[in-house]
Formats: structure tokens, C-alpha cells, sequence
């Protein structure tokens, strides 16, 4: 899997498609399957191709897509899943978090994204078990296509085609009627196919789906704390963008960076509860990009990013569990604000920060294949280089009490034959600053 990341790692440093790669995370974090499970390259990389394929299609497109993948169906039992005997029932994996954790969630939501709640102001539950065991049959009777040879059911992962859709075995499906969500009921009798294009269709017409969705996205891409008013924006395009399409990615992605709340820090003041940590990956992409690097090593400096995220909470493609490297209702600890990131932002992974940025700073990075240059900073007043770095770092949001702070730690820095001392302390403070790492 070493070598997997190192390509992952390529796209999002050297990548020309950045919001495509940055689009295709989000949904992987989303749609998460885990190299602990799916443990080699060969069955792992088709899916980041899916996933970077169906960045700018619809969500129903992505819907489809990761249900019939192999990787999804290995990662949560839907592959040789067949229909019960004996009193058995259907394996639930892929059925429960298709609804908890990739389309709908567990409460009825309105649009804005806030739950919608009963007389007694309780929430009201998306589905229950039974609903959970009828889509669980809806999606029996599948299994891996072969690379060669007769197509059996089930199929062995060893022989599983990992570039090809799972194929229908309609005897091992459960052809007896369902009852899904709203009581929409699947007619007995059904093929395999049928029942699915008929499951994912029933949870594509959802009203939660756009909401719960969008806010994910959001989240992801702009902040953890969207306003309802912000999640019920996007929500309406993700529920048609003006075409009558509804889940067009392109237009749904667009609009939540384009939308007043994501661009109010353009020209104002951040406001506290906006933005969101930056989780261990794109703090170290984003700082490299705003020093300057010249990769000398492709396979070494891909290896460091890779062996440095994980010492910093998120060991890329490797996520603990279906939950993703952090939940996305996490709150920040002593505070109601959702912080999904801080999930993994510990005493010791916040040191392993600090100490990546110190080795950066040094040129540390050389042995490991990336070098770095500090001309750009080099020469400059204390005060014309605090403006600088604010402006390629913060994007002119730096408080002036750390402008203030850097400029007063410049000015009584020894005398030195290094003459990037002054820009490499500089950097130091701004990138291990709160105000860095917490994206506004």
C-alpha cells in the first residue's frame, strides 16, 4: 500500500486538478472504505479512481458507482451477501451505513440542516431496523466478477476483477417483496438489479438526502459550523441547480465556495466559529505550497507526507473505521462548536505539527526529497516580512497581536551567517500558530 500512497500524495501536492482531488477526498471521507481492510494496491486504486471519475457527476452517479464497486462490497459484506435460509438474515453492513453515514443520517432533518422534531420536541427517527433488513435484501444476490474463468457466487476475493462493477446473481437474491423508506414497497419477483435501481432510487428521493449531504461537503470544504441558513442554500441547489437536475456535483461544489458565508473572510474580519482546523494533510500540502518547493525525490518525499500524516492523527487511505478519521458531530472539547478535525488533534499530534514545521524551516526536508526555497523572504524588515507571510498564509486575516509578536521575536534574534534565520523563524510562528492551522 506504500506505493499507493505515494501516488495519492503526488495528486494532492503536484496534482493540476486540485478541486477535483480536494472533491474526491471529501467524498472519500464521506463513502470511506479502509486499506485495513482493503489491503492491497490493485483492489485499493480503482476506487480513488471512482471516486476522482464521479467528483463532478451527480450524487445519484456516486450512489451507483460505490454500491456496485468491488472495494465497497468487500469493505462492508454487500459482495456474497445472498439471500437468507434457515432463518437467517441478510447481511445489514452495507445497508445500515448506506443510510446512517453516506445518504440520510439517523434524524428526519429539515432543509437548513437542523432536525426536525416532534410535539414532544424529540427527533424523529430517518428509518428503523426493519427498513434496515429490507434494503439489506434489496442488495443480495451480488458478488466480484472474475478476472478469468467461470463466474461463480460467490466469488472469492482472490479472483475478484477490482476494475469491474460486482455482477447479479439473481438466484442468490431474495425476490420476495420490501418495504422501504416512506413505505415505498419493491414488488416480489424482482431480478437483483431491479431491487437495487429501485433501493437507491427510493434513498436518492429522500428529502434528508440534500441536506445531509450538503452540509458534509460543506464541512469539509469550507467550515464546520455552516449556518442553517448556509446549509439550506446549498441544499436548494443540491435539490435542483436551475436546470432540474437534482445532486449535480458540479453545481452543488460550486455554490458552497461561492456562497456569501464562504466569502465573507475576503473582505472581513474572521468570525469565530467559521472555518475549520486543517486536518494533517492539507496542513502540510498547504505549507509547502506557500514556501515554495522543488520535489528532488518523487518516491521519497511522498513517503515522508505519508509517514509524517500519520504521526499526526490521519494515516491517509488507512481510515480506523468506517466513521471516518474523525466524525463529522464532533464538538470541540468545553464548547458546543462542531470541530470535526479536533477529533485527532491531540497533546502529542500537536507536537508532531510543530516538530514537522521545525524540521520544514530547517531544510530538513532534502534527504527526504524536497527542497525548499527561502529567497522569496529573505532580506526583508521584520515588519515587511510579517505583511508578506500574512498575505501568503492567512490571506491578510493575520491578527495584530501575533503580527506584534513576530515582529518583536525578530528583532532580538542574534546576529547569524544564516541568512534566512529571520524568514525560517518567521515561518515557524505563523504556520505552528493556532491561527494558521485553524483555517478561516
Amino acid at each position: 500500500m506504500a506505493c499507493l500512497q505515494q501516488n495519492w500524495f503526488k495528486n494532492a501536492l503536484q496534482g493540476q486538478d486540485q478541486l477535483r482531488q480536494r472533491t474526491a477526498f471529501s467524498l472519500g471521507q464521506v463513502w470511506v472504505i479502509s486499506g485495513i481492510t482493503i489491503n492491497t494496491p490493485a483492489a485499493y486504486n480503482p476506487y480513488i479512481r471512482l471516486l476522482n471519475n464521479d467528483a463532478f457527476t451527480t450524487y445519484d452517479q456516486v450512489m451507483r458507482d460505490v454500491t456496485l464497486s468491488p472495494q465497497m462490497g468487500w469493505y462492508l459484506d454487500m459482495a456474497n451477501s445472498a439471500k437468507a435460509a434457515n432463518g437467517a438474515i441478510a447481511n445489514e453492513n452495507y445497508a445500515r451505513e448506506l443510510l446512517q453515514l453516506f445518504t440520510l443520517g439517523t434524524e428526519l432533518l429539515n432543509d437548513n440542516g437542523t432536525p426536525k422534531l416532534d410535539n414532544t420536541g424529540n427527533t424523529i427517527p430517518t428509518y428503523d431496523q426493519p427498513t434496515i433488513q429490507a434494503f439489506a435484501r434489496a442488495f443480495t444476490g451480488w458478488t466480484y466478477k472474475v478476472t478469468s474463468g467461470p463466474q461463480t457466487f460467490p466469488t472469492s476475493t482472490s479472483l475478484a476483477n477490482w476494475s469491474s462493477n460486482m455482477v447479479p446473481f439473481d438466484i442468490d437474491h431474495d425476490t420476495g417483496s420490501k418495504t422501504l423508506l416512506n413505505g415505498t414497497v419493491l414488488p416480489a419477483a424482482q431480478s437483483a438489479l431491479q431491487d437495487l435501481n429501485g433501493a437507491l432510487a427510493n434513498i436518492f428521493a429522500h428529502p434528508n438526502l440534500p441536506p445531509f449531504v450538503s452540509k458534509q461537503l460543506i464541512q469539509h470544504l469550507v467550515t464546520s459550523n455552516p449556518s442553517p441558513a448556509y446549509v439550506g442554500r446549498i441544499t436548494a441547489v443540491f435539490k435542483n441547480n436551475g436546470a432540474g437536475v437534482r445532486g449535480d456535483m458540479k453545481a452543488v461544489i460550486k455554490a458552497i465556495l461561492m456562497d456569501t458565508e464562504a466569502r465573507s473572510g475576503d473582505s472581513n474580519g474572521p468570525i469565530a466559529s467559521f472555518g475549520h482546523l486543517r486536518e494533517p494533510v492539507f496542513f502540510m500540502t498547504s505549507s509547502l505550497r506557500g514556501i515554495g518547493f522543488t520535489v528532488t525525490d518523487q518516491n521519497l518525499f511522498a513517503n515522508l507526507l505519508a509517514s509524517s500524516g500519520n504521526t499526526m492523527g490521519q494515516n491517509v487511505l488507512f481510515s480506523p473505521s468506517v466513521f471516518n478519521y474523525f466524525p463529522p458531530d464532533y464538538q470541540v472539547p468545553g464548547t458546543t462548536v462542531l470541530g470535526p478535525e479536533f477529533a485527532i488533534q491531540t497533546t502529542a499530534t500537536t507536537l508532531a505539527r510543530a516538530n514537522w514545521i521545525d524540521t520544514v524551516v530547517r531544510n530538513g526536508l532534502v534527504s527526504q526529497g524536497i527542497s525548499l526555497d527561502f529567497s522569496p523572504f529573505r532580506g526583508l524588515a521584520g515588519d515587511k516580512l510579517t505583511e508578506q507571510l500574512d498575505q501568503r498564509f492567512m490571506h491578510g486575516q493575520m491578527s495584530q497581536a501575533i503580527k506584534d509578536s513576530i515582529i518583536a521575536t525578530l528583532s532580538h534574534l542574534p546576529a547569524s551567517s544564516d541568512p534566512d534565520v529571520q524568514a525560517r523563524t518567521a515561518i515557524y510562528l505563523v504556520l505552528t500558530s493556532s491561527q494558521y492551522q485553524v483555517i478561516h
